[in-house]
C-alpha cells in the first residue's frame, strides 16, 4: 500500500516538474544602436521581448557607481515592448539605489559600461529584482559606432548586432 502511494506521489511530482518545464520563461533584451554620434550622450531604446505571460515589471540600470530602477506603473500587453531609457514616459517610475525619485537618466561617460536587467517581478524601493527576462551590457560609445540591435550578456566577451527586424530571436 505504501509503495503504491509512493509511486503515485512520485508520478505526480514528475508530472508537475514536466509541466513547469514546458512553461515558457525568460526572454530577450537588446539595446538599439543608431550608429550616430549623438548616441554617445544618451541612453538607448531597449527592446524587451518576453516568452511567458508576465511582462516586465522592473528594469535595473547599473554601472560601477550608481543604480537606477524603472518600475512599471501598469501591465503590458503582448510579448514585446520598446522602452526609451532617456525618456521612459508615464509607464515607468524611476528611482535610485535608495528608492528616491529620479527625474532624468543621462550616461556619465561613453566608455562607462552599463548593465541593464529586466525582471517580471518588481523589487522593493531601491532594490534590484531577479532579471528573469534578460540582461544586456553596453557602453553608449559602442551604440554610437554601429547600427542594429546590440546584444551582449553579462558573461559574454563580445557583443552581437542583429538587424532590428530580426530581433528578438524565437523563445
Amino acid at each position: 500500500m505504501c509503495a503504491i502511494r509512493f509511486l503515485g506521489l512520485l508520478a505526480f511530482a514528475l508530472l508537475v516538474s514536466l509541466l513547469a518545464a514546458c512553461q515558457p520563461t525568460g526572454g530577450h533584451v537588446g539595446a538599439v544602436a543608431t550608429g550616430h554620434f549623438s548616441a554617445r550622450h544618451e541612453f538607448p531604446v531597449l527592446i524587451v521581448a518576453w516568452c511567458g505571460d508576465t511582462g516586465p515589471r522592473q528594469i535595473d540600470l547599473v554601472d560601477g557607481r550608481s543604480r537606477r530602477h524603472l518600475v512599471a506603473t501598469r501591465e503590458f500587453d503582448g510579448n514585446r515592448l520598446e522602452v526609451d531609457l532617456a525618456a521612459p514616459g508615464e509607464d515607468w517610475r524611476i528611482t535610485d539605489g535608495e528608492g528616491e525619485p529620479v527625474y532624468r537618466l543621462v550616461p556619465e561617460s561613453e566608455r562607462r559600461e552599463y548593465r541593464v536587467g529586466v525582471g517580471s517581478v518588481a523589487g522593493g524601493p531601491g532594490e534590484a529584482t531577479e532579471h528573469d527576462i534578460g540582461t544586456v551590457v553596453f557602453t553608449t560609445g559602442a551604440l554610437a559606432d554601429d547600427a542594429g540591435v546590440y546584444v551582449r550578456a553579462e558573461d559574454a566577451p563580445e557583443a552581437e548586432f542583429s538587424p532590428r527586424e530580426a530581433f528578438p530571436p524565437e523563445c
